[in-house]
């Protein structure tokens, strides 16, 4: 059981009606939203919209069981770093935002693993999702589009590569054509990039790291939907090992 309350989530940015709704959920692990609603004894239209938030700042993430949405608490580490501007100003109140994300992961960890599909949605997602591919295997990535610079920024990007680095996870990439001149400034002895012909530029991205594929949709408002399954990843990587044969550099 948690010993989390309302104000300290209050004092990391949540509103109070999030805050509640976000600890409902941490004490189910899973959960519809009727039960949420059963359990805040909020309106329905006020846990809808705290849920839409949550998922928006990629706290949570939700799998479609039957015609029933299951809410699941995202990775914890993304409390870290959306919050990291108002961590600045105190260094207690980051060890507080350490500490809340230490005991959530603790909670949520069972659940996590036992999911077989997650939707991610939203900058923060997209985010969160890259967040938890520094603490993984190799990976192999084909398909990035220039809306993926574009969406994110070259910042993101940069500093994404450089935690990359540190951790020393290699990556192969296949790129669009359309961002070659980006490709050419990531190449290094981590990284190796290799570019599709030009008159094909798949709009979307999958990502294929152990077990899981991630494939992003990369419009204004971006979708990650990532799914965990040995025998789906390793089909996705085959087809990839094809196209990096034949893909140029």
């Amino acid at each position: 059981m948690t010993t989390m309350n309302t104000k300290e989530l209050m004092e990391l940015g949540f509103n109070k009606n999030e805050a509640k709704v976000y600890l409902s959920l941490i004490k189910f692990k899973n959960a519809d939203a009727h039960r949420i609603i059963q359990d805040t004894k909020f309106h329905k239209n006020i846990v809808y919209d705290n849920l839409d938030k949550l998922i928006d700042k990629g706290l949570i993430t939700f799998i479609v069981e039957g015609n029933k949405k299951i809410f699941h608490i995202a990775s914890p580490e993304i409390l870290v770093d959306i919050f990291e501007e108002k961590i600045k100003e105190t260094e207690k109140t980051k060890e507080k935002a350490k500490k809340i994300s230490n005991e959530i992961k603790k909670i949520a960890k069972q659940s996590l693993e036992k999911q077989e599909a997650t939707i991610y949605r939203g900058k923060q997602g997209i985010r969160a999702f890259y967040k938890e591919t520094l603490e993984g295997t190799d990976y192999v990535v084909f398909g990035a589009p220039q809306d993926s610079i574009e969406v994110m920024g070259k910042t993101f990007w940069k500093n994404y590569d450089i935690k990359r680095m540190e951790r020393k996870v290699k990556a192969r990439m296949i790129f669009n054509p359309s961002i070659k001149n980006y490709g050419k400034t990531i190449v290094n002895k981590l990284t190796l990039v290799k570019y599709f012909d030009k008159d094909f530029e798949p709009l979307t991205e999958t990502n294929i790291q152990g077990d899981k594929v991630g494939i992003i949709v990369w419009t204004e408002e971006p979708i990650l939907f990532l799914i965990k399954d040995k025998n789906v990843a390793n089909s996705y990587l085959k087809f990839f090992e094809d196209m990096w044969k034949v893909a140029k550099r």
